[in-house]
């Protein structure tokens, strides 16, 4: 699959590096050696992580991670991206240009039709030279022929502004590119945004008033993760001086080597009621490929985490209570793992161990979309991660994140309610590649507050 993707994306490069070789020589035919040597050196950059991908799969993408420096291995990644958002702005500026000549034909034809019709009523008048002379002219204008002295014809003059446009839009696409990728490339690095969500809860829970749950997602340690952004995080975390501290999955990425540095954010978290909830992701599922799932759910038991597998706990808090529970990752066991439970299953025996007494009941569930099958079972939050909000956002439109997940799914960004069923699906810290656009790494601050 990864080695299917690597090829795909080197073949893209590929052509995208030709279209840009092309429109820079036309623009410039002068410089044409500085301009080979500079697109060559480009692709050179940009194609190595996807051959790395097309030749060892996705062991040829860690192993840039590894072996590269990760200042180098982020520029190459940002660069990437840079040549993929190029290709889109010329995709956009091919439909625009398409549209505006769809348009200039319509109104060629509607001024066409007029003319006819101001022909028509003049032959009627004058006869059919009046007819003759009203065609040759404006063919011979749309032709871009004009009389010249002596009734000799010449092609209409170049217009030079609009080449400068031309030539300016040439540099002007393959840089804004780089300068969004390169911007989103910084924008990963940058201290999480903090995102406020506020849960209504009865009046009458007064202990329950101005609590607050930091939930924290798909940090991805070990993929452009090290310990100095780490701590960070942990900082960035304790910083709201949340009473409750939950990890929506994806705190490993691909190894059980990443549960050291995982274990030592965990370790370094400082909720105020002491209390840290911890979901499984996939990522943890494939991290328990280099050692085993009760390894991996020991060692961040043994820094602090509940871990909770379709299961719900009690948290006291004065003299009233909230329910925290927590859904399985929605997906098959792999041959020699413990068999899991369907998600209906999964939130059956969790929201089974949930009473109905009116506190406020909490899911933690790493795939938002788990959100689907239970928005019509007895919760109140759910707290998602996974889809790391798209990484790139243009916006949003109602319940439409505008972001390269939409496909994917309707629940991936921000905040969503279904009938009293709210979801919050948190950005994450980390993510699938070194930039984000429009879309900051994010800690959730839950406050309860009184309905």
């Amino acid at each position: 699959m990864f080695q299917l993707i690597g090829l795909v994306v080197t073949l893209v490069n590929g052509l995208l590096g030709l279209m840009l070789w092309r429109r820079l020589r036309a623009a410039f035919p002068r410089h044409g050696a500085l301009i080979n040597a500079v697109c060559a050196a480009t692709l050179l950059l940009l194609a190595h992580p996807a051959l790395l991908m097309a030749v060892a799969s996705w062991s040829g993408l860690r192993a840039l991670q590894r072996y590269l420096p990760e200042p180098l291995s982020m520029i190459a990644l940002g660069a990437q991206v840079s040549l993929l958002l190029y290709g889109l702005l010329l995709g956009v500026a091919a439909v625009a240009r398409a549209v505006a000549r769809a348009l200039r034909r319509a109104r060629r034809a509607t001024n066409a039709a007029a003319v006819t019709h101001a022909q028509a009523a003049m032959d009627s008048r004058t006869g059919t030279d009046a007819q003759a002379a009203a065609t040759v002219a404006p063919a011979a204008t749309d032709a871009g022929i004009v009389d010249a002295p002596g009734g000799e014809t010449r092609p209409e003059a170049v217009d030079e502004t609009r080449r400068r446009l031309v030539v300016g839009a040439t540099w002007a696409l393959p840089a804004a590119a780089v300068a969004v990728s390169m911007g989103g490339v910084l924008a990963s690095r940058q201290r999480p945004v903090v995102v406020r969500v506020a849960l209504p809860v009865r009046r009458e829970l007064t202990s329950l008033h101005g609590i607050t749950i930091a939930q924290l997602s798909d940090v991805h340690v070990g993929s452009f993760m090290d310990a100095e952004r780490l701590d960070e995080l942990r900082d960035a975390i304790n910083a709201v001086r949340a009473d409750i501290h939950v990890i929506t999955g994806d705190l490993l990425d691909h190894h059980a080597s990443q549960l050291e540095l995982s274990t030592r954010l965990l370790r370094g978290l400082r909720p105020a009621r002491g209390q840290i909830f911890f979901c499984m992701g996939n990522h943890e599922y494939i991290a328990a490929r280099s050692a085993s799932i009760p390894a991996i759910v020991k060692g961040l038991e043994e820094a602090g985490a509940q871990v909770l597998v379709d299961e719900a706990r009690e948290v006291r808090l004065g003299g009233d209570r909230l329910w925290m529970g927590a859904i399985d990752y929605p997906s098959r066991a792999r041959p020699g793992e413990p068999a899991r439970r369907p998600t209906v299953d999964g939130l059956a025996r969790a929201l089974g161990q949930m009473q109905d007494d009116g506190a406020p009941r909490v899911l933690l569930s790493h795939h938002p979309g788990t959100f689907r099958a239970a928005r019509e079972l007895p919760f109140d939050l759910m707290l998602s991660g996974h889809t790391h909000g798209g990484q790139i956002s243009l916006g949003r439109i109602g319940d439409y994140a505008l972001t390269p997940m939409l496909p994917a799914g309707l629940y991936h960004n921000g905040h969503y309610e279904h009938r009293g069923r709210r979801l919050h699906v948190n950005a994450g810290a980390g993510g699938w590649l070194p930039v984000r656009i429009n879309c900051p790494p994010e800690i959730t601050l839950v406050e309860l507050v009184p309905a």
